[in-house]
């Protein structure tokens, strides 16, 4: 399933609330498209697209065996990254769990760099970490520009309420301090089925967005474009 991206801003702030919920829409938009069963399999040299949550973690879990690494889910967080954030098979296709890990390494990524430097530039060499493990081959193969270029595709866009169908958990001491939707909580269904039902009601004609929240004062290009949204909405009251 695709989600759109007002429902990404919704997750994140729910499930990564130290990243804007606008770069972490931008992150997937490059990462992945907003489609949660998204697989990459490094040097494998074709596009697989699963067809449901078992064929995605089947497929994925085929080729890891075989010696590949696979980039998994919303983020594209990597398997052999998997067991240092506190993910298993059964949880890193899960959208909530996934932003959350996505989340957690883009602020480490920040906070291991931002000392002498700007914020902005600290910003988007944590963003070339985030794809690389590098500090500068996310700028020369032109990742990190592709997601400040994705970053508009929040504009105008406030992120859906999304009632939480399940409860909250912390995800691994290892990784982010941010909520996670654990898979098992309602019994008989399914996590992707009840986002499903999650992206019906929130994305409906009569669904009333939730306010959009402030960026943390370090993320500089979305805290530039929520203060363009605000000035934006107080000309047209």
């Amino acid at each position: 399933m695709t989600l759109p991206a007002a429902v990404i801003m919704g997750l994140a702030a729910q499930c990564a609330p130290d990243v804007a919920p606008a770069t972490i829409a931008a992150i997937v938009q490059t990462e992945s498209q907003g489609f949660e069963w998204a697989i990459n399999v490094n040097g494998l040299g074709r596009k697989i697209v699963p067809t449901s949550l078992e064929n995605a973690i089947e497929t994925a879990r085929h080729y890891v065996g075989q010696g590949y690494s696979v980039d998994l889910g919303l983020g594209q967080i990597n398997s052999r990254n998997m067991k240092r954030l506190g993910l298993s098979w059964e949880t890193v296709f899960d959208p909530c769990t996934n932003i959350a890990a996505a989340g957690g390494v883009l602020s480490g990524n920040y906070h291991s760099v931002r000392a002498g430097l700007h914020p902005q530039r600290a910003l988007r060499i944590a963003l070339s970490m985030y794809n690389t493990g590098s500090r500068s081959r996310g700028f020369a193969n032109g990742y990190v520009g592709k997601v400040v270029g994705n970053a508009g595709v929040a504009n105008g866009i406030r992120p859906v309420a999304i009632r939480a169908a399940m409860p909250l958990a912390p995800i691994s001491a290892q990784a982010s301090a941010s909520p996670i939707i654990s898979p098992n909580a309602d019994e008989g269904s399914s996590a992707s089925a009840q986002l499903a039902a999650l992206v019906e009601e929130n994305t409906s004609a009569n669904a009333q967005p939730a306010p959009s929240p402030p960026p943390p004062a370090w993320d500089v290009f979305a805290r530039a474009q929520y203060e363009r949204v605000r000035l934006a909405e107080g000309e047209q009251r």
